[in-house]
């Protein structure tokens, strides 16, 4: 059976729901990205010069590989993981702090103050659909471990033939497992790697994948300055829903973040999908008016410039509460309305400690008309030895 035999019998899938929101049933499993070379400047010094090396080396090559015309399955990997993480815009790979859940965007940023911490998310989404995430770290002798859970549920559909007979039901959904691994390279450098296996059953056709993050962080804490770059999901599709094997999500990121000393402001800022210029599936756009009125017109070089980027500010007035406001341009330009001003790019959220526990809630636009709101939960369980 062919993807489009595939989706016109499932009439379910959203692709990449909460990150482009571009719902293509004709051809639901990916679509083509044509890659572009891009190398980081991480430092000067003779001993992070090695490692920019065999990152610019993994950049290089990943994106030769990958940049050949081909599609992608598994979006599920580029939702956001969690509550913060969606109120930033969607993605940020810098931020190296007690919240373990952005190890699963960038493994580097395990920490010791994510020793045997437990997070868990829930995405609140159209009925039926449940999305969700767990991750536990670990420090031991100076390695840091975590283990961590992705997964999607689209729920129960009836199944029917082409004449309209109820045939049963059936269920879709996808896993990721995050195996991961940090250690400090220096002073304020740390580098980390994961190991991602992936599952996916729609119906009774079923894939399995193996995935790999790499990513290095740079962190001063003195000076509330934070860098970060992460290669996402590179690896290959081991077995595929019809013999014909697809690519991953592959997303090459660069974030920096800086809290002011004097302010409670922390400014972020994410560059993503940097292997690839164009982010449209094609060199125009189409937008339709409220009246039915459908224009075309090409994406400028400054549009398309932007929609790389992620901007977002925490206010926090303690180190109990935060509040966090992001802007996706990709987003923004991809859902709005010519007509009709919405929130479209725009992510709202924020964070509070109540006794043992980190409480977090974001709410963000992903679909049309349609708002996704995002919780967290996490602990310190050394909190309970005490």
């Amino acid at each position: 059976m062919d993807n489009r035999t595939l989706c016109t019998s499932f009439l379910f899938f959203v692709k990449n729901p909460f990150y482009t929101s571009r719902i293509r049933f004709e051809n639901c499993f990916a679509y083509k990205k044509y890659t572009k070379k891009c190398i980081f400047e991480l430092s000067k010094s003779k001993r992070m010069k090695r490692y920019f090396l065999v990152f610019s080396f993994l950049i290089i090559s990943t994106v030769y590989l990958l940049g050949q015309a081909g599609q992608s399955a598994y979006t599920f990997l580029e939702l956001p993981i969690s509550s913060h993480m969606a109120a930033l815009g969607g993605s940020n790979v810098c931020l190296r702090n007690n919240d373990i859940n952005f190890a699963l965007s960038n493994p580097s940023l395990l920490s010791p103050e994510t020793d045997n911490q437990l997070a868990l998310n829930f995405t609140k989404h159209i009925v039926g659909v449940s999305v969700g995430s767990a991750v536990y770290g670990n420090t031991w002798n100076g390695n840091m471990f975590g283990i961590g859970m992705q997964y999607v549920d689209y729920g129960t559909f009836d199944e029917t033939s082409e004449t309209n007979q109820n045939l049963g039901t059936f269920t879709a959904k996808d896993y990721a497992l995050s195996f991961i691994y940090a250690k400090q390279l220096g002073k304020n450098w740390q580098g980390g790697i994961t190991l991602k296996p992936i599952y996916s059953a729609y119906e009774s056709y079923t894939s399995f994948a193996m995935g790999v993050d790499v990513g290095l962080s740079y962190d001063l804490k003195d000076k509330g300055v934070s860098l970060g770059a992460a290669l996402q999901n590179v690896g290959t599709q081991i077995t595929s829903y019809n013999n014909q094997l697809e690519k991953l999500p592959f997303n090459s990121l660069i974030s920096f973040s800086e809290k002011f000393i004097h302010a409670p402001l922390r400014v972020s800022l994410t560059a993503h999908h940097l292997q690839v210029w164009n982010l449209n599936y094609l060199n125009t756009i189409t937008t339709t008016s409220l009246t039915g009125v459908k224009t075309s017109d090409t994406i400028s070089f400054v549009d398309m410039f932007f929609r790389h980027l992620i901007v977002a500010i925490d206010f926090i007035p303690s180190k109990n509460i935060y509040f966090t406001v992001g802007y996706n341009h990709e987003r923004a330009a991809e859902l709005g309305l010519s007509d009709l001003k919405t929130s479209a790019g725009f992510s709202f959220g924020g964070g509070l400690t109540i006794s043992k526990f980190q409480i977090g809630f974001a709410a963000s636009q992903f679909q049309k008309g349609i708002m996704a709101y995002q919780f967290s939960i996490s602990t310190d369980l050394n909190s309970y030895k005490k």
